[in-house]
């Protein structure tokens, strides 16, 4: 069976399932190791609601989707890192400065990546700065993805961390399938597992790592879990812009 029919029959199910008013759109994940809360970011506003995630890239920067940031005042802006479990422990800082990638386009989505400075520096006792990865990721390599997503479609954030195991999707498929959506370019990549798996609100920023290395950031999908491939900002393409603007 080829890919672009797999891909076909699982978007036609899907979209079947949403007419009859069959929910599958819980995001399937599992409870996140405590060691991953240590590069895991959480964007929150003043309140604490969490709003994207994102990924500690050195000692006082983290990278995140620029469509989570556009317009934002630094000073309304948390950063959360340290825990899976944002009512239990975690160091909370202030937003020194943000930076939205100069060619960010909101409505393609392309160059969706920014970078907050936090106004101090993070404790290396319980943080875990994460090395931008300049390979090219290959079909089928396994990544993970982490984040406080809601678990439905226009639900809450959720307050603990889940984490799902991935693989990158075939380009060519989901271009085809994302096709009456948004354009994938090269700078994005995608995943897909099955129905009932994949990203939903509040997973934007969040890293997408493989070997311990970020590789790419939640960027945009058809939220929520409903057998579409989800499309991430692809990393290697943006390793000399972070390193440029933390530098």
């Amino acid at each position: 069976m080829s890919k672009l029919y797999l891909i076909v029959v699982v978007v036609s199910l899907a979209l079947e399932n949403k007419v009859s008013g069959i929910s599958l759109r819980v995001v399937g994940g599992y409870n996140a190791p405590t060691e991953f809360g240590r590069f895991h970011a959480s964007l929150q506003n003043v309140s604490g609601y969490h709003v994207c995630g994102g990924a500690v890239v050195s000692d006082s920067y983290a990278v995140t989707a620029a469509h989570c940031l556009v317009g934002a005042d630094p000073k309304y802006v948390k950063l959360v890192v340290g825990t899976t479990n944002l009512n239990i422990g975690g160091q909370e800082f202030d937003v020194a400065s943000i930076v939205i990638h100069e060619n960010y386009n909101s409505s393609l989505r392309t160059n969706d990546i920014a970078i907050v400075k936090i106004d101090g520096v993070f404790d290396k006792r319980n943080t875990d700065i994460l090395e931008v990865d300049g390979n090219q990721l290959a079909e089928g390599e396994p990544i993970i993805l982490t984040g406080f997503g809601a678990l439905t479609a226009n639900g809450e954030s959720s307050r603990v961390m889940y984490a799902l195991n991935l693989s990158v999707f075939s380009q060519e498929t989901c271009v085809y399938a994302m096709r009456y959506s948004k354009e994938v370019v090269d700078t994005m990549f995608c995943t897909f597992a099955q129905i009932g798996q994949g990203t939903c609100h509040g997973d934007s920023g969040g890293p997408l790592v493989k070997n311990n290395k970020l590789v790419g950031l939640v960027s945009w999908g058809i939220p929520c879990a409903v057998g579409f491939p989800d499309v991430h900002t692809r990393i290697s393409s943006f390793v000399d812009w972070i390193k440029h603007k933390i530098n």
